[in-house]
């Protein structure tokens, strides 16, 4: 129709015209009619130009690199501060992993079991991966996220600890040690099997390996690293080992290694003498031990009695030394370091001076621990899609540095509990989460979107259900990375601000395309209304369908879905955010009276209150119904199903459900300390059968009809209910500013805070003495953990709750 309507417009079309000829004089191409056969061609180019724009320029902007400069490089071998932070722990999804950050270089692991029936402990006692169900519990119990850790590990009858040190920044040397205990129980073991490996990742290679009296000692040389050598050994050299073996393989997958070594270990009859009398022991089959120098995994088993304790020595040789770190030195340096780590945690967080005492000190310092120490880098291309692709395709190759929300269910990076693992990293060590945020946005497209699941290389997607590898384009997640960042700056020196004032100018410039992205795609049906991208709106499974981009999943929003509805807590998303860009802007020097201006009507308490003030509280507004239920169907012979039934017709209107969303107007101190309804929320917050708990803010209130509701046959109720401590966090840092701020509910607020803070610590430390962990949600009837464990993500926040640094 575009060419017929062209033709039309120049004259030139032949079907009306069959006189024209199809060859032209110079003297009638001069005519006007062939000057529009030009225009005509030109608005032909022009169109194509469009459509090419539309059909492919923009899909490539999904897995285009954001023109903006990195925050950071990739790698950490520019300053003497980054170079610090090469070497690490940082591989949460083992209980005991070593690497650099470096992409595809080289890895370092423990594996263990005890020395009982080989075929029982090879299917249920064999140790690496963090799992869940393996261990009665696992603990950092220091680590600083630089320069050193030690970690507790209680398993069935005996006592793990690994610890981890280095020295100096340009040897790039370090050593780790493991010392393995009984408990005495009678199901304690006599002897241990400890297997520590050596992998690398796609690059070139050579190892070389060969016994030493009371170890093993490997060469090895990458082209990332240059030359090395390991030493893994016994740190009493008189101790009698039982069994030494190792093993290597060529084009091993690393995330295949737990069931490669498992394959390679064989019962076999023990002769030796000694401690300890068993008939026989796990080990490697003698035929399989060749090593080459192209081998890419080298693993080495010293079989030892109870007590024992090994250390692995790691030397860069490219570099001379005079001290080696083992033995007494490793000692007294792990002594120093914890001594400085306590004296630090106390500077920061002041828990002493606010009378608790060494056990619940203890508990913070385990909790924030896990948090720095569950840190990890990781390398691979994201899948991702959106509306403007037909099939999912790869993101750019992209390694990530972050914490994780759990090292034994969500060993991978998330972007919404990033911003809230950085509140606390940064009051320890801001140089670590500039670096952190710097990495998440440089996965930033050309769009300003960033994948919101990093899912990045085999080991991580290997603990990933295959319904949430692919990130869709189109749908984002809450920008808590503001909240870090407002956080961080409040509390920075000028001195500290000036050192990174070029590293804040290019975090800025990429939060100004992210801000956007959000401003221009996740916008309401109403003027400075927002809507989450991402429900289904089509499905009669769910009782109320998900909202997973929202952060809060299954909390209740309107029951079907339409691009008419608009959610109150992304508004005050993006008011904080507003906000959050224009402090960063007027640091910088930068002109920000667009986002001034943005944050000054986003925080109109009157819009808001027109948008979503129900009369009792805030509400999201949609097409809802106010009755719904799941009934069990008949959807084919012999199958029933529950599927969703509407008993009341959906109109639209608020969604008046009880519960956090409620709360976030408050949470994020969008309010004004005069606002009537501020002193609405706090006069009912400890209403019977509302979210008020002895043990936090439970998430749905108690009285609502979602509360404890599943959301499908299997879906057990997850944001209905529970108490979450990210959210608790947020209302106690309000309460916390708005008892510090002049207004009518001042004291009100000082005794809310008072008593939710306490609430909260209190049940959390009850919890962890009782079980070991720290849990990813807190039942709202008992206080009881539940559900994921260790979970030392965003439930680490306690730790600024006791130190009331918000």
């Amino acid at each position: 129709m575009a060419a017929e309507s062209l033709r039309k417009r120049s004259g030139k079309d032949k079907s009306s015209n069959p006189t024209v000829k199809s060859s032209k004089t110079k003297k009638e191409k001069d005519k006007p009619g062939g000057i529009n056969k030009w225009v005509a061609v030109l608005c032909a180019v022009l169109l194509t130009i469009a459509l090419v724009r539309v059909l492919y320029i923009k899909p490539n902007n999904l897995t285009s690199q954001s023109y903006l400069p990195l925050v950071y490089p990739e790698c950490c071998t520019g300053s003497e501060e980054q170079l610090t932070r090469l070497w690490g722990t940082y591989r949460p999804q083992v209980y005991f992993g070593i690497r650099p950050r470096i992409p595809e270089s080289a890895i370092f692991g423990l594996m263990w079991m005890p020395v009982h029936n080989p075929e029982y402990v090879l299917n249920h006692d064999f140790r690496h991966t963090s799992e869940q169900s393996d261990l009665k519990s696992f603990t950092w119990t220091h680590h600083d996220g630089n320069k050193f850790g030690v970690q507790v590990l209680q398993d069935k009858g005996y006592i793990l600890e690994t610890s981890f040190a280095k020295t100096n920044v340009m040897l790039q040397d370090w050593t780790a040690r493991v010392k393995v205990r009984t408990t005495g129980a009678a199901e304690s073991p006599q002897a241990i099997h400890l297997y520590w490996y050596l992998g690398i990742e796609h690059s070139q290679s050579k190892v070389r390996i060969s016994r030493i009296p009371n170890g093993f000692s490997v060469y090895g040389e990458t082209a990332e690293l240059g030359k090395f050598h390991m030493r893994y050994k016994t740190v009493n050299a008189d101790v009698k080992i039982m069994h030494n073996a190792y093993n290597c393989g060529e084009n091993i997958p690393l995330h295949l290694l737990t069931d490669y070594v498992k394959g390679k270990l064989k019962p076999i009859p023990y002769t030796g003498r000694g401690p300890v009398v068993t008939p026989i022991i796990v080990a490697f089959d003698p035929a399989s031990t060749a090593c080459s120098e192209s081998s890419n995994i080298v693993i080495m088993q010293l079989t030892l009695p109870l007590p024992a304790e090994v250390e692995i020595v790691y030397e860069n040789l490219n570099i001379e030394r005079t001290v080696t770190l083992e033995g007494a030195h490793f000692d007294e340096l792990i002594r120093t370091y914890i001594k400085d780590f306590n004296n630090k945690f106390e500077e920061k967080f002041q828990l002493k001076s606010k009378g608790y005492d060494d056990d619940h000190i203890g508990f913070a310092k385990s909790t924030f621990s896990n948090l720095i120490g569950g840190i990890g880098y990781f390398y691979g291309k994201s899948i991702v899609k959106s509306s403007e692709v037909e099939k999912p395709v790869y993101y750019w190759p992209a390694a990530l540095y972050s914490a994780v929300p759990s090292r034994s269910f969500f060993p991978r990076g998330f972007l919404w509990d990033e911003g809230f693992h950085q509140l606390l990293i940064s009051k320890w060590d801001n140089n670590i989460s500039l670096e952190v945020i710097g990495h998440w946005l440089n996965l930033m497209n050309a769009d300003g979107w960033i994948p919101r699941e990093q899912i990045l290389g085999n080991e991580a997607l290997m603990k990933v259900p295959r319904e949430f590898v692919v990130q869709n384009a189109d749908y984002a997640n809450p920008p808590t990375m503001f909240l870090a960042l407002e956080s961080m700056l409040t509390s920075m020196q000028p001195s500290e601000i000036l050192d990174h004032h070029s590293t804040l100018k290019k975090v800025f410039h990429r939060l100004t395309l992210w801000y956007n992205w959000y401003n221009t795609t996740q916008v309401g049906p109403l003027p400075t209304t927002y809507r989450w991208r991402g429900r289904n709106g089509t499905t009669d499974r769910e009782l109320n369908p998900k909202t997973l981009t929202s952060g809060l999943d299954d909390y209740p929003r309107a029951t079907h879905p339409t691009d008419e509805e608009y959610h109150v807590d992304l508004r005050c998303w993006m008011a904080f955010a507003s906000r959050s860009m224009t402090n960063l802007g007027d640091l910088l020097g930068i002109n920000v009276d667009k986002y001034r201006e943005t944050a000054a009507i986003l925080s109109d308490n009157d819009m808001l209150k027109k948008l979503h003030w129900t009369g009792d509280y805030f509400a999201d507004y949609g097409l809802h119904s106010e009755v719904v239920g799941l009934k069990s169907t008949r959807v084919a012979q012999n199958v029933m199903e529950k599927r969703r039934v509407v008993r009341k017709l959906p109109q639209p209107q608020f969604v008046k459900v009880q519960g956090y969303i409620n709360l976030f107007p408050f949470i994020l101190m969008i309010l004004e300390p005069t606002s009537p309804e501020l002193g609405h929320i706090f006069s009912t917050l400890k209403s019977d059968n509302y979210i008020w708990s002895p043990y936090g803010l439970c998430s749905v209130g108690r009285s609502d009809s979602y509360y404890l509701k599943y959301n499908t046959e299997h879906d057990a109720p997850y944001w209905r209910g529970p108490v979450w401590i990210n959210i608790n966090f947020l209302a106690i840092r309000a309460l916390d500013h708005y008892a510090k701020v002049e207004g009518p509910y001042k004291d009100l607020s000082a005794q809310l805070y008072t008593e939710l803070r306490r609430n909260v610590v209190q049940n959390m430390y009850r919890e962890f003495t009782k079980t070991g962990f720290i849990w990813e949600q807190y039942n709202c009837k008992t206080g009881k953990g539940q559900s994921v464990h260790p979970f030392t993500g965003w439930s680490s926040l306690v730790v600024l709750i006791m130190g009331e640094q918000y």
